[in-house]
């Protein structure tokens, strides 16, 4: 997953053909009779539209010269494309009853798993320079390389069953069930990994670093969102005994939506030079979209037949959830977005550094001495530099205290040493464009 080779065109091409005779094939099968939820038109077009939304960011990723998110964005599409592909020959040999239906089964009841990881990784790609994945990024993947393998050999659906089972609790079942409630809980904690170091490094940020660092993060936390909202629909079935194929077409379209949402985070990011309205649709989009299934989870349970609430009763507290969730959230959000986006000047450069590259570099420094003085230019935490350029804290801590003394700023002032090295960038960025001009 966080290999940098982008997809042969021939593999772009195959993946994209495959997909498209998949859509046409679950459309064909619906409109045979076949009911499954995994056949509704709704579900299957939102997932064709989510790998395209990801083909097309792909390719604004690379033009914009982030190669390694781009190539995330398109194997992001591929794995899309691929769930829709498992879909359609599970649909096949289950009604045929040909030997491979538990295979291809088992294999489509796990291929939604790679796609949160892939757009996890795509907006975090999206801020990063250089050739290097940071630490997350293959721990991430090896964590749900494991889970997607775990999920497959040991979790198989309950027979017997028509056609294809819905993600209903009841409609599978899991062997070595200490094994499989394992596997589920490092696959939650893993989705927590890079939501929490990228918050964590925009959060100690300022400028427009903390806002290039804050998208990505909330591109991020769209994974765990949707694994939320999984469970989320187990308690829609039980207690709120919605149908399972509803649920299932929801969950659908969730993924997809995730998807889309993720790598528009990526573009944004990958492109520096955030707007304040950017931070605020995406940070108020993440706030009330966590907003939503909360009260939609907590009006299941006050609805739930088991509590035997009349409808008033019902209404006057779904009402009031509501309100009491969605006011916190919408403050919340603003709140964000205000630290997200503060009043300060942005750097010089619509690509987030703040000095044009190729120009003199400040005298006696390094290149990557220069490339960590830039990106602290840019409002960035020591968090935040090592997320960009890849460089864990310590030496991005070391780099800072050589940049310090070839400057000749004293320590007497540690305090002000950030905000002064900053300045002595901004002004030799303005002489190099002078310069050039």
């Amino acid at each position: 997953m966080t290999a940098t080779a982008r997809l042969p065109s021939a593999g772009r091409v195959l993946a994209g053909a495959a997909g498209g005779v998949a859509v046409a094939a679950l459309l064909a099968f619906r409109l045979a009779g076949h009911d499954e939820f995994v056949t509704d038109p709704v579900g299957v077009l939102a997932l064709a539209a989510g790998a395209t939304g990801a083909a097309v960011a792909a390719t604004r990723l690379a033009r914009v010269g982030n190669r390694r998110a781009g190539t995330l964005a398109t194997w992001l599409c591929a794995a899309l494309l691929a769930y829709l592909v498992l879909a359609a020959w599970a649909v096949w040999a289950v009604t045929a009853g040909h030997p491979t239906a538990a295979l291809a089964v088992a294999a489509w009841n796990s291929a939604w798993i790679p796609p949160l990881a892939l757009m996890q990784l795509t907006a975090s790609a999206a801020i990063r320079t250089g050739a290097r994945a940071p630490w997350t990024h293959p721990v991430l993947a090896a964590a749900i390389g494991t889970v997607t393998l775990a999920n497959a050999l040991l979790t198989t659906a309950s027979e017997p069953f028509t056609g294809l089972p819905t993600i209903a609790p009841e409609s599978w079942r899991t062997v070595i069930e200490p094994v499989g409630a394992f596997a589920t809980l490092l696959g939650v904690l893993a989705l927590l990994l890079v939501p929490v170091t990228l918050w964590r490094a925009a959060l100690g940020s300022e400028g427009s670093a903390r806002a290039r660092i804050g998208i990505a993060a909330a591109g991020a936390t769209a994974a765990p969102f949707t694994v939320c909202f999984c469970l989320l629909l187990a308690i829609a079935r039980d207690p709120g005994a919605v149908e399972p194929s509803l649920g299932s077409v929801a969950f659908l379209v969730a993924l997809a939506g995730a998807s889309a949402f993720s790598t528009a985070c990526a573009l944004i990011a990958a492109r520096g030079g955030v707007e304040r309205r950017q931070v605020a649709i995406v940070v108020r989009g993440t706030g009330l979209a966590g907003a939503a299934m909360a009260v939609i989870g907590t009006g299941t349970v006050i609805a739930a037949p088991g509590l035997r609430l009349g409808a008033t009763s019902v209404a006057f507290l779904v009402a009031a959830v509501t309100a009491v969730v969605g006011g916190g959230a919408w403050t919340g959000t603003g709140r964000l977005t205000r630290i997200l986006t503060p009043q300060v000047p942005q750097a010089p450069n619509d690509k987030g550094l703040a000095a044009p590259t190729g120009g003199v570099p400040v005298t006696g420094l390094t290149p990557r001495e220069a490339e960590v003085l830039a990106v602290l230019a840019e409002g960035a935490s020591n968090a935040g530099i090592a997320a960009q350029l890849v460089v864990s804290e310590r030496t991005v801590d070391a780099h800072l205290r050589a940049i310090f003394v070839k400057l000749g700023l004293t320590p007497d002032a540690e305090t002000n040493r950030r905000v002064r090295a900053t300045r002595i960038w901004l002004d030799h960025a303005a002489a190099n464009r002078d310069h050039r001009g």
